[in-house]
């Protein structure tokens, strides 16, 4: 299915949100430079708890700091040392803003 070149970038993004896909359809998006254009598709990446933990820590360096508050709040479902560098990421910022 993503191999077929009339596969639009939302249907990629509601690929990367479902949690009952194998980690292997994760790789392929996440490999995809077309498809990480997308701020959508990183962002569901990120959230979805069978991607490679590797792969999810580098793509949060792409996203904002709003959006890693909002979204981290549910760390029940992330492993722990992929919610310890949000937090890591957006504390200074806060420090300077507040200086």
């Amino acid at each position: 299915m993503l191999s077929s070149p009339k596969v639009s970038i939302p249907e990629v993004e509601s690929f990367a949100r479902m949690q009952n896909v194998s980690e292997d359809v994760l790789r392929i998006i996440a490999s995809n430079r077309a498809w990480l254009k997308s701020y959508g598709v990183v962002v569901a990446l990120t959230k979805n708890p069978k991607t490679p933990l590797a792969m999810s820590m580098n793509l949060m360096a792409r996203l904002t700091s709003d959006a890693i508050c909002r979204s981290w709040r549910w760390t029940a479902t992330c492993p722990r040392r992929c919610a310890s560098r949000p937090r890591k990421k957006v504390r200074p910022e806060r420090r300077r803003a507040s200086s």
